[in-house]
């Protein structure tokens, strides 16, 4: 099970633990931990603990329930968290039956006896004393003294080191060490942009690798359709020429002017030699897909190397002897890939478009970076020095990260101790927090009363005051005076805040009328320790009509 120990109060030091199921917090007397402090709600909260977990829950208290610096609901809690409760801050740790024991040597009683004779035999005293000596070590240690090998027998193995744990060892140690220190050397906002700036320029460089790569592909699927496609042209331009046996006929040259084409042949089923163009023609041909094409005897397409696509078209003619049609010649082209390709400027130009559009939103990403590393450490820098100069113990910062969390519980538990420091060193007894005073006061008047801030905002009344403004008291606390609805009353409290403002050690007196008779409203300031205007403490008499 776990315990929760108290770090800051009249109760710091004091560990309670907690039993499986409900521990509820507060300053009443049925509460399973008693908190003893005057912010404290009669039931401020519950930790519920189960077996593998626990869970606190804030019952709706007045002055809320934190859990490391962040104001809760209900959260999770682990081991080492700080709770904090108003001015009282405790921490989770183990149970006692959790908690590392420390065993002590115990001396036995032979040694205690060789030790007490030991005074009065001065002969064999040396030996006495080495006897009681030897006695108060554990056994284990008696027994490697004794015998060398035990040391090495009775060695605890090394304990295995998670590959988790060795890899994050290496990754902070080793890789991020290089980081820490550029940003010991560089403004840390220098240090954000560089890598952004990286960031930005490896994006764009691993943008366009996938990019060439789908444009390679389009262009050989393309060329490979136009390469077909001239083939299949050139066999049938020159199809008639080839059946009539008219070799001089044969013509080539519509297919070089197509785009892209860098070779055209005619080639021979029989023995692979050349027909056309003219040229050339008897020539056996050393081209690559000849022989393949001869061999397989069919329409072909195939890469021949990395920029050219060779395409084939078979061309039959009638033989007389058989009466059927036979494959005799191939029609040939070469296509040039590159041809297809896109030049440089626009490679050019899509990069220079690509970086620029990586770089807006890689400024966008710094500036958004920036702040949100800024904005928690700003707003809790802020807070110290607030928490400083008005000697307060309270600093949140509304960040759901465990770091920030357990930084903002050490600072509220280090501005506790200053504060309660601060204030044995001024006083000796504790200060109070006079919001409560004030309002016992007014409760224990039989007339209306409030009691209004220095800074305007009404933090005490009774039920005699909420009777005659016929306000509740939902409706009036924490409130500004200007929101009471009874417009005279609110002028009446205004101009003698007003005089009491300027002369705060009088008591100053006004007369307001209602339905049902007509009161004496006074006032008085109350001053604080250090001199200065606290609270405007007003009462509304009634006057008695003559008779």
């Amino acid at each position: 099970m776990w315990s929760v120990r108290i770090l800051s109060g009249p109760q710091t030091g004091q560990i309670f633990d907690l039993k499986l199921g409900k521990n509820v917090f507060g300053r009443g007397a049925n509460c399973d931990v008693k908190i003893l402090s005057v912010g404290i709600s009669k039931e401020h909260c519950e930790i519920h603990v189960y077996k593998d977990k626990a869970m606190i829950v804030d019952l709706k208290s007045s002055n809320g329930t934190f859990v490391n610096g962040v104001k809760i609901q209900h959260s999770i809690v682990k081991l080492g968290d700080k709770l904090s409760l108003f001015d009282v801050i405790m921490d989770v740790i183990p149970a006692p039956d959790l908690r590392p024991k420390v065993t002590v040597p115990q001396v036995s009683r032979s040694a205690r006896t060789q030790q007490s004779v030991a005074t009065f035999n001065h002969g064999s005293a040396k030996q006495i004393a080495f006897q009681a000596e030897a006695s108060q070590f554990p056994q284990t240690q008696m027994q490697q003294s004794l015998d060398p090998s035990a040391s090495v027998t009775q060695a605890p193995s090394e304990s295995i080191v998670p590959l988790k744990d060795k890899i994050e060892n290496y990754i902070e140690n080793v890789v991020m060490a290089s980081i820490y220190k550029l940003s010991s050397v560089l403004p840390f906002k220098q240090v954000l942009l560089g890598f952004i700036l990286l960031l930005v320029l490896m994006v764009t460089l691993l943008s366009l690798s996938p990019l060439t790569t789908i444009t390679k592909e389009s262009n050989f699927q393309e060329a490979s359709k136009r390469a077909k496609s001239v083939a299949r042209a050139l066999a049938r331009l020159n199809e008639t020429a080839l059946a009539a046996d008219q070799f001089a006929g044969l013509n080539v040259a519509e297919a070089l002017k197509e785009d892209g084409i860098t070779e055209a042949l005619i080639v021979s089923q029989a023995d692979g030699s050349i027909v056309a163009p003219s040229e050339i023609a008897g020539r056996e041909s050393a081209k690559p897909l000849i022989s393949q094409i001869r061999k397989e005897q069919r329409s072909m397409v195939a890469r021949i190397d990395s920029k050219t696509i060779g395409a084939s078209q078979p061309i039959g003619t009638y033989d007389l002897a058989t009466g059927e049609t036979k494959i005799k010649f191939h029609a040939v082209v070469y296509y040039d890939v590159s041809s297809l390709n896109v030049d440089d400027g626009r490679v050019i130009s899509l990069f220079m478009q690509t970086l620029v559009i990586a770089s807006i939103l890689g400024s966008i990403l710094y500036f958004i970076f920036s702040r949100l590393i800024q904005y928690p450490i700003s707003s809790l820098n802020k807070q110290i020095d607030t928490a400083l100069r008005e000697k307060t113990d309270r600093a949140e910062v509304f960040v759901d990260y465990p770091v920030f969390q357990q930084l903002v519980g050490n600072v509220n538990l280090m501005l506790n101790r200053l504060a309660h420091s601060t204030e044995s060193m001024d006083s000796a007894k504790p200060k109070q927090n006079r919001d409560i005073e004030f309002a016992n006061m007014v409760k224990m008047l039989n007339q209306p009363g409030l009691v209004v801030s220095q800074q305007n905002i009404i933090i005490a009344v009774n039920h005699q005051f909420e009777q005659l403004s016929q306000m509740s008291k939902d409706m009036l606390l924490n409130q500004n005076y200007s929101s009471i609805t009874d417009a005279a009353l609110m002028q009446n409290i205004e101009a003698l805040i007003s005089r009491a403002g300027a002369s705060p050690f009088e008591r100053h007196f006004d007369r307001i009328p209602f339905s049902q008779y007509e009161c004496e409203i006074s006032i008085q300031a109350c001053l604080g320790s250090d001199g200065l205007l606290e609270y405007y403490f007003i009462v509304l008499n009634r006057i008695e009509e003559k008779s």
